[in-house]
């Protein structure tokens, strides 16, 4: 076959990035109060967007404690908070009033700089809003991973990338950890320190004869230790806790419908509103001048703009109506009611991108009788059954576990093997590592400590 320069023609399709496009993903997903302010930057650009002042919205406020678990249990993070960290009453909350910047915001552009891994960082950002009012990261790594359907092992790079970030001791799972990031901060992650951070609830407690023996110095280095560690800051976010508690208004609302089941209700208070002004347009645009050209453009982008909220805010319904058909039992029981439900399952059925359903629950929340949640706190993992059923949801086994934990006796402490052959003898097909697991995500103490506790 000769050699030589020929030309082909080949058609081929491609999915291509317009400027509009971007917005619309975009607007997704945002919150009302971000899509709001977003809304108001464009109408100042645009002459042909005008707002329209929405009547107040019934605000919720609630913390991000609240949002998972409100009504249902008792708090499932229970961690020695007794400690006395002397800077606490010290902190200036006019520290950061001149950047008026929030915490979020610092950490994006921090995240940003630090790394170039586009899906680092994507997952990195992802966990700055999982972080509650004290700046740490409440939710299993685990969990987040199923949500956003990447290995562990990702999260796990990610929260190192966010952990980097200042506030030093941002994005810990923990007291512990908050502390000991501060300590390693400072080059003083002695020995000695790490006695103490492992140790939080004796020196709660006050033992510092217990401590001294761990430590294995003398009592006065053992005080300039513990002097030391309570310079440190437990509450990374305490400058920035307003960025971190904030008024929840629910997208949707949920309540038991005439008819039975649920009905689920877009709330249109909290949404803006815009308008095309047609009329302005008609009128400079019929002479052809260089203005009718500007505010065609204008109108053009205004009717695609309102357009994109409609397509938004009907998008978010339809993902509500999905997960609330899918979790309606939760509605009735409370958590023992979860049922598991992956982000997947949901695109599947409304036939949508994954990506969308990740988008449209993010910063968005359902408002029922048993209070706010996060639409993101539908989406639980399953575990399965070893007697045949169906799955079982991950929140309802922490749920069992907690109460057996809660309910065990001074003389019977329940080791991590025995409370998962009782859920074994339950149906529920876990093993004793994943009870340790979900035993420390919920801040309970090994039944040796808690042994000890109880003497």
């Amino acid at each position: 076959m000769a050699l030589g320069p020929r030309l082909e023609v080949n058609q081929t399709q491609r999915l291509s990035m317009t400027p509009q496009l971007r917005q619309a993903i975009s607007l997704l997903q945002m919150s009302n109060a971000e899509l709001s302010d977003h809304i108001a930057e464009e109408a100042e650009k645009n002459p042909l967007l005008e707002l329209v002042e929405p009547e107040e919205p019934h605000d919720v406020p609630v913390s991000p404690s609240e949002v998972a678990l409100r009504g249902d249990t008792e708090s499932l993070a229970s961690i020695p908070s007794t400690v006395s960290f002397g800077n606490l009453d010290s902190l200036d909350p006019l520290e950061n009033i001149e950047a008026e910047k929030t915490l979020r915001e610092l950490l994006r552009e921090q995240i940003h700089v630090s790394d170039r891994n586009p899906a680092r960082v994507a997952c990195a950002l992802t966990l700055i809003d999982e972080l509650d009012e004290n700046g740490w990261l409440t939710s299993p790594l685990f969990e987040i991973a199923d949500r956003l359907g990447v290995p562990q092992a990702a999260v796990e790079e990610a929260l190192e990338v966010l952990q980097a970030c200042d506030p030093v001791g941002i994005g810990a799972r923990d007291l512990q950890e908050c502390l000991e990031i501060q300590l390693k901060d400072m080059g003083n992650f002695t020995s000695v320190m790490q006695v103490l951070t492992t140790n939080l609830a004796a020196l709660a407690a006050d033992d510092l004869s217990e401590l001294e023996a761990l430590a294995e110095v003398p009592r006065h280095e053992l005080d300039d230790a513990i002097k030391a560690l309570r310079q440190l800051n437990p509450r990374p976010a305490a400058h920035f806790d307003n960025s971190f508690v904030q008024i929840a208004i629910a997208d949707v609302s949920v309540n038991p419908s005439p008819v039975g089941g649920w009905a689920v209700e877009l709330n249109t208070d909290a949404l803006p509103k815009a308008l095309v002004n047609e009329k302005y347009f008609s009128e400079v645009a019929k002479d052809g001048s260089e203005a009718s050209e500007y505010v065609t453009e204008c109108c053009a982008n205004a009717r695609f703009l309102v357009k994109a909220m409609d397509q938004r805010a009907k998008t978010i319904l339809r993902v509500a109506t999905v997960i609330v058909r899918h979790q309606n039992r939760f509605f009735d029981e409370g958590i023992n009611g979860l049922r598991p439900l992956t982000l997947a399952a949901v695109a599947k059925e409304l036939d949508i991108h994954e990506s969308t359903v990740s988008r449209v629950t993010n910063g968005k929340y359902l408002y029922c009788q048993r209070g706010t949640f996060e639409l993101r706190f539908f989406f639980v993992q399953g575990i399965g059954r070893n007697d045949g059923g169906n799955d079982i949801a991950a929140p309802v086994v922490r749920e069992k576990i907690r109460k057996l934990v809660a309910e065990e006796k001074p003389g019977n402490v329940l080791s991590d093997e025995k409370i998962a052959k009782i859920l074994q003898e339950e149906g529920v097909d876990v093993a004793r590592r994943t009870i340790a697991k979900y035993r420390e995500t919920m801040g309970i103490l090994s039944s040796s400590r808690r042994r000890r506790k109880h003497n």
